[in-house]
């Protein structure tokens, strides 16, 4: 009998070194301990969650999984390393050396939970990059916090700290299979790279086109179970991230001087709205067109052919012919369209929670309005943080490929336009008037592989862009036909709006005002007779969607302050748009394209008066947005 176990021991430490062992018991740790610290936030919170269900509450663990072996996979990094270091030698400072950086990781994650409490309590987001930087005064923060604050958050700390370090070493501990470097050179090199493949994946996220990110984690209408769910660590470390790579406020000219050059772009003569809707209260569905530029349509201005249905309905509708996006990735041209905050250089607010709870949502004055809202979307919305913001702002119904059901096909990126439009139709069926309802499509971005083949042959390098374009335009043409024979219909307004601009065989610079124009169209039966067909042709941003459409339904709009109403024939029209190394600027008399080196590309002015005057106006207006990205 004796013997048989030493064959079995044998047998079991080949096929399992000690260091997979130990590897496999780390991982286990950090789950442990991450879900140890979900709970301590919650037990902190417990006011919060009276009003919610223990199933949804217990959720939080669930869904947090996906960050904990993530950031666990980022934590394992250099144990893992020292993993395959120990393959070729007994000496203990191995051990001794990963224990001492877990111990050290165990009280840095302390202190973020720790530290976060309080400032969740106060300012209802979780610990941040805002927070570390007043810790450059510790001085200020010691006399700032209270004295139970202080002593109870230095006691928290260590006896998180003390809790994690023993249970560390109580999981951690060598057994009989993990004692020494037992095993086969063969098994031992399988399981280094079986744990280096699984590392990694973990660090990603997966296999999945985008990479891990925070609002992977979010589940709830409830923003403190959505906090909870998220991994901490991997919240603040995303943020500093994020952070890093946001200018701070460029300051051009004295804060007074820009402030009032930016309200008196905005200033008019007459607080007036010419009104083109026949019901002041219609049902809204808006179409968010991932990255639709003017060029492809061809009442805008556009080649005939790629989307001839959607030319037809700007021919029908309300169209202006002269949008430009505000920034150059969806995040944040969602950020514009829903709560007309301008894009920021190398960065998007709708990435940081701690910031965008700042912003307005025409998504709050409908829900105050009685409607019915919903956003829905065939891919990942993690991608940007999109999925946070959405949920935070509080739409009834937030809809995602993972949703689907199985039986829809599916492309790299997920369900395209065709299925989408059709979900909505059925959606839409079973929806209580009046409602909001957003679509954002994604059959036109890479890797475009919806079906249905790729009828038109020119185009150069964007041919298949193009292509996919004549497809969701085809999608969206079977969508009106299937609403038309929808009773709510006939009092519904449609919002055709792209996220953000796409080269096309057009092939304008990057930098260039005319590859930043976008559709922006309204269209439906409620728009008066004497509307249909109208064509605006002055400048305007997709940022003028909320104050100009909120008008419309005699909604308030003064927290939109970035917006204006273009059926306001007093408004002053202009239009700006920044990429990380500058900005555009666009007026009726002029426009321009600013770089940080000093550069002006795309001048078109009638002289030189003209252009400084224009240049101190983009100036004031970047100013004044990363001025107030970096107050929030």
């Amino acid at each position: 009998m004796a013997n048989t176990l030493k064959k079995l021991k044998r047998k079991v430490s080949n096929l399992l070194p000690s260091f997979a062992v130990s590897i496999g018991k780390e991982y286990a740790f950090w789950i442990c301990f991450f879900a140890f610290t979900r709970l301590v936030f919650l037990l902190y919170n417990l006011e919060n969650l009276k009003s919610i269900s223990g199933t949804e509450t217990a959720m939080a663990f669930i869904n947090g999984l996906y960050l904990d072996f993530s950031m666990a996979g980022y934590f394992m990094v250099l144990p893992l390393l020292l993993s395959g270091i120990s393959l070729f030698t007994h000496a203990r400072w191995i051990r001794q050396l990963r224990t001492g950086f877990q111990s050290v990781l165990i009280v840095v994650v302390s202190c973020i939970t720790i530290a976060e409490l309080p400032i969740y309590s106060e300012w209802s987001h979780k610990l941040t990059f805002k927070a570390l930087w007043f810790l450059q005064n510790p001085s200020e923060v010691y006399h700032t916090a209270s004295v139970l604050q202080f002593w109870g958050g230095l006691f928290g700390i260590l006896i998180l700290s003390y809790s994690g370090i023993r249970l560390y070493h109580f999981l951690t501990k060598p057994s009989v299979v993990s004692t020494g470097i037992s095993g086969s050179a063969g098994a031992k090199i399988s399981w280094l790279f079986i744990w280096l493949g699984f590392t990694v994946t973990c660090m990603r996220g997966g296999y999945a086109p985008i990479p891990a990110q925070v609002s992977d984690a979010y589940y709830s209408r409830h923003d403190v179970l959505n906090a909870a769910s998220a991994n901490s660590t991997f919240h603040l470390l995303s943020n500093v991230l994020q952070n890093m790579e946001a200018h701070k406020p460029y300051r051009f000219m004295s804060p007074e001087q820009a402030v009032a050059l930016v309200d008196d772009m905005y200033k008019v003569k007459k607080d007036t709205t010419i009104f083109f809707l026949k019901n002041p209260k219609p049902n809204i569905v808006l179409v968010v067109l991932e990255g639709w530029s003017a060029d492809v349509v061809e009442t805008l201005g556009g080649y005939e052919g790629i989307a001839p249905h959607f030319s037809k309905i700007a021919a029908e509708g309300i169209s202006f012919d002269s949008c430009y996006a505000s920034g150059n990735l969806s995040d944040q041209g969602m950020g514009a369209v829903f709560s007309a905050f301008p894009a920021q250089p190398r960065t998007s607010i709708v990435a940081l929670p701690e910031k965008y709870v700042h912003l307005p949502c025409i998504n709050s004055t409908f829900l105050h309005e009685g409607y019915q809202t919903s956003f829905m979307f065939g891919g990942q919305l993690s991608y940007g943080n999109i999925k946070s913001y959405m949920y935070y702002n509080r739409f009834h119904r937030i809809t995602e490929e993972k949703d689907f059901g199985s039986s829809v096909n599916r492309g790299r990126l997920g369900v395209h336009d065709g299925d989408l439009f059709n979900q909505q139709i059925k959606d839409l069926k079973q929806t209580k008037e009046p409602f909001f309802a957003t679509l954002f499509t994604l059959s036109t971005h890479g890797p475009y592989d919806f079906k249905g083949g790729h009828p038109l042959k020119w185009g150069g390098d964007e041919k298949n862009y193009i292509n996919s374009v004549h497809y969701a335009d085809s999608c969206l043409n079977q969508f009106l036909i299937q609403a038309k024979q929808q009773a709510w219909f006939n009092n519904t307004l449609f919002v055709f709006v792209s996220d953000h601009h796409h080269r096309t065989p057009k092939a304008y610079s990057y930098y260039h005002p005319e590859y930043r124009r976008i559709p922006l169209v309204f269209y439906g039966n409620v728009i008066k007779d004497e509307f249909v067909g109208y064509s605006d042709k002055q400048v305007c941003s997709q940022l003028d969607l909320a104050t100009t459409l909120l008008k419309q339904l005699h909604q308030p709009t003064e927290e939109f302050v970035w917006s204006k109403n273009l059926f306001n024939p007093y408004t002053k029209r202009f239009a700006f748009y920044c990429f990380d190394e500058g900005f555009g600027w666009i007026k009726p008399e002029g426009r321009l394209v600013w770089f940080a080196d000093g550069r002006i590309e795309a001048g078109r002015f009638q002289d030189k008066a003209t252009e400084k005057r224009l240049l101190t106006e983009g100036k004031a207006y970047l100013q004044r947005v990363t001025e107030a990205f970096w107050q929030y």
